[in-house]
């Protein structure tokens, strides 16, 4: 239901204006009436209608002060404005403020709810409106979300030549490493607000990437043991966790690492697996880098442990 404040002077047409109207027809509420400009600024304020009839001549303040006083503090209150003066200045002086709709005193009973017809009829458009880019924002979000948790988990995996989203370049932030899987579903994510920009989860570890002033604050949110990572560029963040894994006791291994392994059990009959062809075909990357990155946090390199496992299967 829409809200409609009446303002006039004159009692008689207030009361006629208040019982004439079939307000709930038209999907309005009548919330108020005031006689003069400061009551009825009181009451705009307090209960903040959607429309507002008023006469342009009211002792005290006058229906264009409260207008002008109105559209500075609320400039979406529609106003319909009533006058028995037929002087164009008024009317001219009122469209300033996006005033539409100006009656001629005596009006009646259809000419108002025209008016009020057609200011409903754009509001409800708005309210559409507002409803469908609400809407799209949520969609958009949610797509720059996904990008932004796909980029953070290409880069802690070692994907070589990642591009950022356009929204990201340049990004600071910091990391929080949780050991184990923790779930960031979408309250947590509207909880934490802008402060989160990505997350990437893996049953061996949980990294947030997070706005680099906010860490603290969001690591108090989980209640939970974490490291925290010095603040870098979104574009370091395999860096920043490689550095903050190696500093911490409780951090062992990485994403890649850990596929890495899994690929060995689950492609050992296929005679193509190589480290090459693991990090070409399979990961992304270049092979020398990750035999480096194998070697360095498992201690053997790629090769060794290969033969192991097919020693093992004998």
């Amino acid at each position: 239901m829409y809200k409609i404040l009446l303002a006039d002077d004159e009692r008689i047409i207030l009361d006629g204006m208040a019982g004439i109207i079939e307000w709930e027809s038209l999907g309005a509420s009548l919330i108020g009436k005031a006689q003069n400009g400061h009551e009825a600024y009181e009451k705009i304020v307090h209960k903040q209608p959607h429309i507002v009839i008023t006469d342009v001549k009211m002792p005290g303040m006058d229906g264009l002060e409260l207008i002008k006083k109105v559209s500075a503090a609320s400039p979406s209150v529609q106003f319909i404005v009533l006058s028995g003066y037929g002087e164009f200045e008024y009317a001219k002086e009122a469209m300033k403020y996006g005033v539409k709709h100006y009656l001629l005193k005596p009006c009646n009973e259809q000419q108002i709810i025209s008016s009020l017809e057609e200011i409903i009829a754009e509001l409800k458009r708005q309210d559409v409106h507002k409803k469908k880019t609400a809407h799209l924002k949520h969609e958009l979000d949610h797509i720059r979300s996904f990008a932004a948790d796909q980029y953070l988990e290409g880069l802690l995996a070692g994907v070589a030549q990642l591009s950022p989203p356009p929204s990201l370049a340049g990004k600071k932030i910091r990391l929080l490493i949780l050991k184990g899987e923790q779930s960031i579903d979408a309250a947590a994510r509207e909880a934490l607000g802008s402060a989160l920009t990505a997350v990437c989860s893996s049953g061996e570890w949980t990294v947030l990437a997070v706005e680099e002033n906010a860490a603290e604050k969001v690591a108090e949110v989980f209640a939970r043991k974490m490291a925290i990572s010095q603040a870098g560029e979104l574009r370091h963040a395999g860096q920043l966790f490689r550095d903050t894994a190696e500093a911490s006791g409780d951090l062992h291994g990485s994403a890649v690492i850990s596929k890495m392994i899994r690929l060995i059990a689950d492609e050992l009959g296929n005679p193509n697996l190589s480290l090459k062809w693991a990090a070409k075909d399979m990961l992304f990357m270049n092979p020398d880098y990750l035999g480096k990155l194998f070697k360095q946090e498992t201690g053997r390199n790629f090769p060794n442990m290969l033969h192991e496992y097919v020693l093992n299967m004998r």
